[in-house]
Protein backbone atom coordinates (compact mmCIF):
# COMPACT_ATOMS: atom_id res chain seq x y z
CA UNK A 1 0.00 0.00 0.00
CA UNK A 2 2.70 2.02 1.00
CA UNK A 3 4.51 1.71 -2.25
CA UNK A 4 1.35 2.28 -4.24
CA UNK A 5 0.61 5.65 -2.59
CA UNK A 6 4.22 6.48 -2.97
CA UNK A 7 3.46 6.23 -6.71
CA UNK A 8 0.52 8.04 -6.35
CA UNK A 9 2.03 11.03 -4.86
CA UNK A 10 4.64 10.75 -7.90
CA UNK A 11 2.49 10.94 -10.40
CA UNK A 12 0.20 13.47 -8.81
CA UNK A 13 3.54 15.75 -8.70
CA UNK A 14 4.70 14.79 -12.05
CA UNK A 15 1.57 16.05 -13.49
CA UNK A 16 1.19 18.92 -11.30
CA UNK A 17 5.14 19.79 -12.11
CA UNK A 18 3.51 19.63 -15.49
CA UNK A 19 0.67 22.01 -15.16
CA UNK A 20 2.73 24.63 -13.36
CA UNK A 21 4.92 24.75 -16.38
CA UNK A 22 2.33 24.52 -18.57
CA UNK A 23 0.43 27.48 -16.88
CA UNK A 24 4.45 29.20 -16.65
CA UNK A 25 4.82 29.10 -20.57
CA UNK A 26 0.73 31.08 -21.12
CA UNK A 27 1.45 33.49 -18.97
CA UNK A 28 4.90 34.18 -20.47
CA UNK A 29 3.09 34.29 -24.13
CA UNK A 30 0.25 36.29 -22.60
CA UNK A 31 2.82 38.89 -21.95
CA UNK A 32 4.06 38.43 -24.90
CA UNK A 33 1.10 39.08 -26.86
CA UNK A 34 0.32 41.80 -24.77
CA UNK A 35 3.35 43.23 -25.40
CA UNK A 36 2.48 42.79 -29.17
CA UNK A 37 -1.11 44.36 -29.04
CA UNK A 38 0.06 47.34 -27.54
CA UNK A 39 2.68 47.59 -29.84
CA UNK A 40 0.07 46.87 -33.02
CA UNK A 41 -1.95 49.47 -31.16
CA UNK A 42 0.49 52.36 -31.29
CA UNK A 43 1.19 51.54 -34.88
CA UNK A 44 -1.78 51.58 -35.59
CA UNK A 45 -3.02 55.08 -33.52
CA UNK A 46 0.19 56.04 -35.80
CA UNK A 47 -1.49 55.39 -38.98
CA UNK A 48 -5.03 56.87 -38.60
CA UNK A 49 -3.01 60.16 -37.50
CA UNK A 50 -0.53 59.93 -40.45
CA UNK A 51 -3.79 59.41 -42.54
CA UNK A 52 -5.24 62.19 -41.20
CA UNK A 53 -2.44 64.42 -42.12
CA UNK A 54 -2.30 62.88 -45.61
CA UNK A 55 -6.08 63.82 -46.15
CA UNK A 56 -5.60 67.03 -44.76
CA UNK A 57 -3.03 68.27 -47.02
CA UNK A 58 -4.18 66.34 -49.78
CA UNK A 59 -7.55 68.32 -49.32
CA UNK A 60 -5.54 71.33 -49.33
CA UNK A 61 -3.34 70.58 -52.39
CA UNK A 62 -6.30 69.91 -54.26
CA UNK A 63 -7.48 73.20 -53.37
CA UNK A 64 -5.42 75.05 -54.55
CA UNK A 65 -4.98 72.77 -57.87
CA UNK A 66 -8.74 73.47 -58.42
CA UNK A 67 -8.45 77.40 -57.87
CA UNK A 68 -5.27 77.64 -59.93
CA UNK A 69 -6.80 75.44 -63.20
CA UNK A 70 -9.96 77.00 -62.64
CA UNK A 71 -8.86 80.21 -62.80
CA UNK A 72 -6.56 80.08 -65.60
CA UNK A 73 -9.33 78.20 -67.71
CA UNK A 74 -11.80 80.69 -67.21
CA UNK A 75 -9.31 83.25 -67.80
CA UNK A 76 -9.05 81.76 -71.33
CA UNK A 77 -12.64 81.46 -71.97
CA UNK A 78 -13.28 84.82 -70.69
CA UNK A 79 -10.89 85.80 -73.67
CA UNK A 80 -12.14 84.43 -76.53
CA UNK A 81 -15.82 84.47 -75.78
CA UNK A 82 -18.08 87.23 -75.17
CA UNK A 83 -20.35 85.45 -72.94
CA UNK A 84 -18.21 82.48 -71.32
CA UNK A 85 -18.58 79.72 -68.91
CA UNK A 86 -16.54 79.39 -66.00
CA UNK A 87 -14.62 76.24 -65.29
CA UNK A 88 -13.85 74.64 -62.01
CA UNK A 89 -12.49 71.33 -61.10
CA UNK A 90 -14.30 69.07 -58.62
CA UNK A 91 -12.22 66.08 -57.31
CA UNK A 92 -14.93 63.69 -56.33
CA UNK A 93 -14.48 60.38 -54.11
CA UNK A 94 -15.63 57.29 -56.53
CA UNK A 95 -14.76 53.19 -56.07
CA UNK A 96 -12.32 54.37 -53.58
CA UNK A 97 -10.17 56.66 -55.77
CA UNK A 98 -10.60 60.13 -55.95
CA UNK A 99 -11.41 61.50 -59.83
CA UNK A 100 -11.65 64.89 -61.03
CA UNK A 101 -14.71 66.05 -62.86
CA UNK A 102 -14.76 69.37 -64.86
CA UNK A 103 -17.40 71.29 -64.66
CA UNK A 104 -18.72 74.13 -67.20
CA UNK A 105 -21.09 76.77 -65.36
CA UNK A 106 -23.12 79.90 -67.22
CA UNK A 107 -26.45 81.39 -66.04
CA UNK A 108 -26.42 79.24 -62.89
CA UNK A 109 -26.52 75.98 -64.63
CA UNK A 110 -23.96 73.13 -65.07
CA UNK A 111 -22.66 70.38 -66.95
CA UNK A 112 -19.65 68.29 -67.66
CA UNK A 113 -20.54 67.65 -71.22
CA UNK A 114 -19.56 70.76 -72.22
CA UNK A 115 -19.15 69.45 -76.16
CA UNK A 116 -22.91 68.70 -76.80
CA UNK A 117 -23.92 71.66 -74.06
CA UNK A 118 -21.90 74.71 -75.25
CA UNK A 119 -20.07 73.26 -78.48
CA UNK A 120 -16.79 72.39 -79.87
CA UNK A 121 -15.45 75.64 -79.47
CA UNK A 122 -15.69 75.85 -76.16
CA UNK A 123 -14.35 72.57 -75.50
CA UNK A 124 -11.50 73.55 -77.78
CA UNK A 125 -10.47 76.73 -75.56
CA UNK A 126 -10.77 75.10 -72.46
CA UNK A 127 -8.71 71.73 -73.76
CA UNK A 128 -5.87 74.23 -74.45
CA UNK A 129 -6.06 75.89 -71.46
CA UNK A 130 -6.06 72.96 -69.38
CA UNK A 131 -2.68 72.21 -71.33
CA UNK A 132 -1.32 75.24 -70.48
CA UNK A 133 -2.90 75.17 -67.24
CA UNK A 134 -1.15 71.74 -66.41
CA UNK A 135 2.24 72.13 -67.22
CA UNK A 136 1.92 75.73 -64.96
CA UNK A 137 1.93 73.08 -62.35
CA UNK A 138 4.83 71.10 -63.29
CA UNK A 139 6.77 73.41 -65.63
CA UNK A 140 8.20 70.34 -67.61
CA UNK A 141 9.79 71.07 -71.51
CA UNK A 142 7.99 74.55 -72.73
CA UNK A 143 7.14 73.46 -75.85
CA UNK A 144 3.53 72.05 -77.31
CA UNK A 145 2.52 70.16 -80.29
CA UNK A 146 -0.96 70.86 -81.20
CA UNK A 147 -2.93 69.31 -84.39
CA UNK A 148 -5.69 71.77 -85.31
CA UNK A 149 -6.48 72.92 -82.00
CA UNK A 150 -9.21 75.12 -82.42
CA UNK A 151 -10.81 72.81 -85.18
CA UNK A 152 -14.28 73.78 -83.92
CA UNK A 153 -14.14 77.42 -83.41
CA UNK A 154 -15.69 78.43 -86.78
CA UNK A 155 -16.11 82.13 -85.56
CA UNK A 156 -13.72 84.66 -87.46
CA UNK A 157 -13.97 86.91 -84.66
CA UNK A 158 -13.19 83.56 -81.82
CA UNK A 159 -10.62 82.77 -84.13
CA UNK A 160 -8.38 86.03 -83.68
CA UNK A 161 -9.09 85.99 -80.16
CA UNK A 162 -7.95 82.59 -79.84
CA UNK A 163 -4.63 83.50 -82.17
CA UNK A 164 -3.76 86.80 -79.71
CA UNK A 165 -4.75 84.25 -76.64
CA UNK A 166 -1.95 81.73 -77.85
CA UNK A 167 0.53 84.62 -79.00
CA UNK A 168 0.23 86.29 -75.43
CA UNK A 169 0.43 82.87 -73.21
CA UNK A 170 3.45 82.52 -75.21
CA UNK A 171 5.37 85.72 -73.89
CA UNK A 172 4.33 85.89 -70.88
CA UNK A 173 5.20 82.21 -69.99
CA UNK A 174 8.18 81.78 -72.07
CA UNK A 175 6.08 78.66 -73.81
CA UNK A 176 6.54 77.47 -77.67
CA UNK A 177 3.22 76.39 -79.78
CA UNK A 178 3.84 74.38 -82.71
CA UNK A 179 0.33 73.82 -84.57
CA UNK A 180 -1.29 72.52 -87.95
CA UNK A 181 -4.05 74.60 -88.86
CA UNK A 182 -5.67 75.69 -92.05
CA UNK A 183 -7.64 78.25 -90.75
CA UNK A 184 -5.63 82.00 -91.23
CA UNK A 185 -7.05 84.02 -88.83
CA UNK A 186 -5.95 81.38 -86.07
CA UNK A 187 -1.97 81.44 -87.69
CA UNK A 188 -2.24 85.60 -87.63
CA UNK A 189 -0.10 85.82 -84.61
CA UNK A 190 2.35 83.33 -85.36
CA UNK A 191 6.26 84.58 -85.16
CA UNK A 192 6.55 82.76 -88.29
CA UNK A 193 4.33 79.85 -90.65
CA UNK A 194 4.94 77.38 -92.98
CA UNK A 195 3.03 76.21 -95.82
CA UNK A 196 2.47 73.19 -96.80
CA UNK A 197 0.33 71.94 -100.23
CA UNK A 198 -0.47 68.51 -101.27
CA UNK A 199 0.52 68.42 -104.94
CA UNK A 200 -0.37 65.08 -106.40
CA UNK A 201 -0.57 63.30 -103.32
CA UNK A 202 2.63 64.56 -101.85
CA UNK A 203 2.94 67.21 -99.09
CA UNK A 204 5.17 70.16 -99.89
CA UNK A 205 6.88 73.35 -98.67
CA UNK A 206 5.76 75.83 -100.69
CA UNK A 207 6.65 78.77 -98.85
CA UNK A 208 8.65 79.66 -95.33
Amino acid sequence: MVVQERQVLTDFRRKLDEKIGRRKLLVENKNGISLELVKYQTEHENCLKARTIVQTVARSTQESIEIHIGNITTLALATVFPDPYTFSLRFIERRNTTEADLIFTKNGNETDDILNTGGGGVADIASFALRIALWSLKKTRATFLLDEPDKFLHSPVYQEKASALMKDLCEKLGIQILLISDQQRIIAAADKVIRIENKNGVSEVVNV
